[in-house]
């Protein structure tokens, strides 16, 4: 419907620039939205507004022109309203919405897709945990975000790829081996010297055990001990980590290690490429990248004095090479303490000149975990924060994917345990769901009394003439270019937001004929109910395409 009116005003435009209603100029961009008081209408524009430079006139004449001049042969609005200083609130017919509903029901699963990304080849980068310990709350926040985007990208007509950079490299993994190490030994000697730095969960001696089970460390040196340690220690949390996003619903088609950069020379030959743009340069016996030139409030270090790599060189290199891979755009998912990094990162890759916009960092906040109105702090089995593994024992994967797409990316959430365990309006998860199955039982019982519940129909108008009706038809519309929408601005929750209304919405009608008989989906007319069956038919065929996209059951019975 949004594209149906774009293209009439510009016919519009086209009529009044001929018509010497308005003076001919490039039309600059302007919006056209679904107002949030549906008082002023079904869609609006600022279209007159943003013509009011080029005009030398005030937005309101502009406005008043374009309405007088409206290109509507077909009569696909009701009504067309100057707002304000220059607003224009649209009302499209009924007859328009019951036509589209017609058109989207038979799409089925594919309602929703576009062709928006043809063309554009994105990699987003997300989760990338160190294999150092269990994925935490944070980390499940981000996996939730990142395959919902590139589930709805993807839906849009993007080509993405899902990759994850798995940090096995440098001091964290030689601190892994350590901790495990001193596990090992203190088996027999409890009073062996643990790393003042080293990571102190329960899982760590889970590993100890394994790895010792599996090879005689005794007779290993202490060093070839501890290198053993690291690298089974890393493989065998890499494997659990994989195995928790397997059971997340979050499969990757990358996975790009840290360490194969050293191994291949990767990371030396992309660092000579910076240094034959003459970014590079000595001092103080470190070598530094001059990221200052382009925005970054001051040249980092890439190689210290003893000779090791910082993170940053390989971050580099490792960026470097994602564009290299022909990708039109990256996008990445970071913790919020990564916040400094980006302008950083954008510095290196302009060394390049690569443009700031190919890459687009989301920066995740924090989740705090609430049960019984207490924050929940400790894990039995990480020690110090409760892990993705915990919580999807204890309240199911379908919950945590929902609840942790209800907040924009860039604010801390709550997760309520208790909350998302109730049966009713409260649980954001479980009220979607059952508007899901509340509709799959409605079809069982119309099916029960011999009705059929069809995937076509036609002449809508005539019945489906309630403002509940038109305003779930509507809802229904807006569901392609909402996805859209999503895509370009990088905001999955959004996705939570409008699914929830339309099941409140939903509920809200549904209840209608618990109070008047007349308003019942399945009345005494069969043809009003086959109408009624088939806006149902399209209200759970948008709830389950967006569940699937957010990757959530849309369950038949509760």
């Amino acid at each position: 419907m949004k594209k149906r009116l774009e293209a009439l005003l510009r016919s519009t435009l086209r009529h009044c620039f001929e018509q010497g209603a308005l003076a001919p100029c490039q039309v600059p961009a302007y919006v056209i939205e679904v107002p949030n008081d549906p008082n002023h209408g079904h869609f609006a524009t600022n279209l007159a507004l943003t013509l009011a430079s080029s005009q030398k006139r005030p937005p309101r004449e502009i406005a008043l022109s374009i309405v007088e001049n409206l290109m509507d042969p077909q009569g696909f609005l009701e009504t067309a309203e100057v707002a304000g200083p220059g607003f224009i609130n649209f009302r499209v017919a009924a007859r328009e919405w019951c036509r589209a509903l017609s058109k989207a029901v038979p799409l089925k699963d594919a309602y929703g897709r576009s062709d928006t990304g043809s063309g554009e080849h994105v990699l987003v980068e997300f989760v990338s945990a160190n294999p150092t310990g269990p994925l935490h709350l944070g980390h499940g926040r981000g996996a939730a975000l990142g395959d919902t985007l590139c589930r709805v990208l993807s839906c849009c007509g993007y080509q993405v790829v899902k990759e994850f950079y798995i940090n096995d490299a440098g001091l964290q993994i030689t601190i892994l081996g350590e901790s495990i190490w001193a596990r090992f030994r203190q088996m027999e000697d409890p009073g062996y010297p643990f790393p003042e730095n080293g990571y102190h969960g329960a899982y760590v001696l889970d590993l100890a055990e394994k790895i010792a089970a599996e090879t005689d460390l005794t007779a290993l040196s202490e060093a070839a001990a501890k290198a053993h340690c690291a690298r089974r220690g890393k493989e065998i949390m890499l494997g659990e980590i994989k195995d928790d996003l397997y059971q997340f619903r979050v499969p990757f088609d990358v996975w790009s290690s840290e360490s194969e950069l050293y191994r291949t020379g990767s990371l030396e030959q992309t660092l000579e490429g910076v240094r034959g743009k003459g970014f590079l340069y000595e001092k103080d016996g470190a070598l530094w990248i001059r990221t200052s030139d382009f925005g970054d409030d001051k040249d980092r270090v890439i190689r210290k004095k003893d000779g090791e790599f910082t993170y940053f060189a390989s971050d580099i290199a490792y960026h470097l090479q994602k564009h290299q891979r022909g990708f039109t755009k990256a996008i990445n998912i970071w913790g919020a303490d990564h916040h400094g990094y980006v302008p950083r990162m954008k510095a290196a890759l302009a060394t390049h000149e690569i443009s700031p916009e190919w890459l687009s960092v989301m920066l995740i906040q924090l989740v705090k975990l609430w049960e019984d109105g207490r924050e929940v702090k400790m894990s039995k089995r990480a020690g110090s924060f409760v892990t993705l593994q915990e919580l999807m024992d204890e309240v199911g994967v379908d919950a945590i994917r929902f609840v942790f797409l209800t907040k924009h990316h860039d604010s801390p959430l709550d997760f309520d345990i208790n909350r998302v365990k109730r049966q009713d309006s409260e649980n954001p998860v479980y009220y979607v769901q059952y508007a899901h199955a509340r509709i799959c039982s409605i079809f069982r019982k119309a099916r029960a009394a011999g009705l059929t519940v069809p995937d076509e129909l036609e002449s809508l108008e005539s019945y489906l003439v309630l403002e509940e009706e038109l305003a779930l038809i509507r809802m229904i519309s807006v569901f392609p270019s909402r996805l859209e929408d999503i895509a370009r601005s990088l905001e999955p929750h959004r996705l939570t937001y409008y699914l929830t209304e339309l099941a409140a919405s939903f509920h809200r009608y549904f209840n209608l004929g618990t109070k008047v008989s007349a308003h019942r989906i399945v009345t005494d007319d069969p043809d009003l109910s086959r109408a009624r069956l088939f806006l149902a038919q399209g209200i759970k065929m948008v709830i389950a395409n967006g569940l699937r996209l957010l990757g959530v059951s849309a369950p038949k019975s509760m």
